[in-house]
């Protein structure tokens, strides 16, 4: 497949999951198994299976008296998406925002349901940042997670947690889980604003020395600023989301509202990191722009030092080129070797000169 027939095949996902329609489908670029892991724990013991979407019973966990953490990677297969939305009883349009990993974060709270759409950068082994894709559907005492990738340990702290009873996660209600698991997205943001910090450090200390300036330079400067706007562009909504779970009366216990309050923390300091990381780009691109005129000047300044020390050659060339009848040097035996002498004296002395003034 080409790759205008590979762009027209994600447009067409893309087109159709931006209308109403009775199916949705995947339109992200992840094209990844959909795998279920079930996690069930309660104060006293943690069980974790692996899932067949066809055994999966909403009825069944609500009854349990655990708390369930349901973990869906790769959504590729969009009919298993769309069956775990229907069988928890969502609106059939979070299945559209689960598959669209174009969709705007955002929280929705109704009844006993809760939607979160959230996107989340990180840096892989090559300093390059990637995108993905989180929703989490909370109902009762069952969270689901979708993820697009399985490559990547976002939610593994979560895990150890549980299996840890890290600050009495397996002792608190189904919130405590959803916090842990929300705070895993932001420390994650937080973690990749501060690499792109890093990078552009990097960036500035090679900058202050001209020699270490490469021609990749500029472009290293617009991908950092890619990544600090695409991290920002993930986090900015979060601010404005997360207020609705504070402001939503009873929401979150008086025991859980601190570590949430530290969770919309981590959500300040990425913003506040991503535009200190957007003054620090634009100090950059004047300061490459400034070395580029150094190093124009440098490298002018080199000519004209090779063309004044070849000026008196030019002008000793030019006289005894003139090939007059009566010229004295042209009979003398000599002649040839005291030109080239002379010629080498005038450039020695004009190097010597230029050498004084400090112009090389």
């Amino acid at each position: 497949m080409g790759r205008k027939e590979i762009a027209g095949h994600k447009r067409r996902h893309h087109d159709s999951n931006r209308r109403l329609a009775e199916v949705y489908h995947y339109a992200g670029e992840a094209r990844l198994d959909t795998t279920l892991r079930l996690t069930s724990y309660t104060a006293n013991h943690v069980r974790s299976e692996t899932l067949q979407p066809e055994k999966l019973s909403a009825k069944r966990l609500y009854a349990e008296p655990e708390t369930h953490w349901i973990e869906v990677s790769g959504l590729s297969d969009a009919s298993v998406i769309t069956q775990i939305v229907n069988e928890f009883g969502f609106h059939r349009l979070d299945a559209k925002d689960i598959l669209t990993p174009q969709h705007v974060a955002k929280v929705e709270i109704s009844n006993e349901r809760t939607l979160i759409v959230l996107n989340v950068c990180y840096y892989n082994e090559q300093t390059e940042l990637q995108k993905e894709h989180i929703c989490l559907l909370m109902s009762h005492n069952v969270i689901i997670s979708f993820t697009e990738r399985n490559d990547y340990p976002l939610f593994d702290g979560v895990r150890q947690a549980i299996a840890d009873n890290l600050l009495d996660i397996r002792n608190h209600n189904i919130k405590q889980l959803l916090i842990h698991l929300l705070n895993a997205v932001t420390s994650c943001l937080a973690d990749s604003v501060a690499m792109t910090e890093e990078l552009l450090e990097d960036i500035e200390d090679s900058l202050l020395d001209i020699s270490q300036v490469s021609e990749n330079t500029g472009i290293s400067i617009q991908q950092r600023r890619r990544d600090a706007i695409a991290i920002r562009r993930s986090t900015l909504p979060l601010k404005e989301e997360f207020a609705k779970m504070v402001h939503t009366v009873g929401y979150f216990s008086p025991e859980q509202l601190p570590f949430f309050n530290d969770t919309n923390d981590q959500v300040l300091f990425v913003l506040q990191t991503a535009d200190m990381c957007r003054e620090i780009i634009d100090s950059l691109m004047d300061l490459y722009f400034s070395n580029n005129d150094l190093r124009l000047n440098s490298i002018i300044k080199r000519l004209t030092i090779v063309s004044t020390i070849f000026i008196p050659l030019t002008f000793l060339a030019g006289i005894w080129g003139m090939n007059f009848r009566f010229m004295p040097e042209l009979d003398w035996r000599y002649g040839y070797a005291v030109a080239w002498l002379v010629m080498l004296v005038a450039a020695f002395v004009s190097w010597l000169y230029l050498r004084k003034k400090g112009w090389n």
